[in-house]
């Protein structure tokens, strides 16, 4: 629906995006801000940064009713580009779309992850989000990160059918040195509130609070 292309130090901030195959696209984008939008009715992913796209953030937006042409896109916020794709989008290289702040974003009815941080990643802030999981189908964590260096914190999460929090480590070298802190994990399902694979060099804090199942 709207796509920032090589943009610097935009502001989108207090409308609706609606009924497209992606909500808001950045490719390249730097210093930019999306804040206080409504993004829902989406056929794959909500918002999207990618191709490089660092120095932005994402605040206060509502996002919801993702994944409804294809459930296995249907992402919250989508950060960075999966390594299989790395060569139709950042010259076979990792995407580095670095030190994005994502904060304050109230996400639910998204099909795959709330948010989901990709491996080429490195320095982000996920800060102060609130996920509902009940609409997951193609997903198994509200957050999964295979990025290094970022810091989760703050974030509550209710209604995941399997894990609250994932890391991977889809490349050597990624996936690791996040920290988990003081985030509130609200477990219904399955799994775990925190699931680290492998564990690596990823910190979760004492100050987590993880209430109902899957409470390690």
């Amino acid at each position: 629906v709207l796509h920032l292309d090589g943009a610097t130090h935009w502001v989108l901030q207090g409308f609706a995006v609606e009924n497209g195959q992606k909500g808001v696209m950045a490719d390249g984008t730097t210093g930019s801000v999306i804040r206080d939008l409504t993004v829902r009715h989406i056929g794959d992913e909500a918002i999207h940064l990618r191709a490089g796209s660092s120095d932005n953030q994402v605040l206060n937006n509502t996002i919801s009713d993702t994944g409804l042409r294809k459930p296995k896109f249907g992402e919250g916020i989508y950060i960075g580009t999966a390594e299989s794709n790395w060569c139709d989008i950042s010259d076979c290289e990792p995407d580095r779309s670095d030190r994005n702040l994502i904060e304050g974003n109230r996400i639910s009815g998204t099909t795959s992850e709330s948010v989901d941080i990709k491996e080429g990643t490195t320095g982000g802030i996920l800060r102060g989000n609130t996920f509902d999981g009940a609409g997951l189908v193609e997903a198994d964590s509200w957050v999964d990160v295979k990025g290094n260096d970022w810091l989760i914190e703050g974030n509550t999460g209710s209604d995941s059918a399997e894990d609250g929090f994932q890391t991977h480590e889809i490349l050597d070298g990624w996936g690791t040195d996040n920290v988990f802190r003081s985030n509130t994990a609200q477990m219904s399902g399955s799994g775990v509130a925190f699931a680290l694979r492998p564990e690596r060099d990823n910190i979760v804090t004492c100050d987590n609070t993880v209430t109902g199942e899957g409470a390690e």
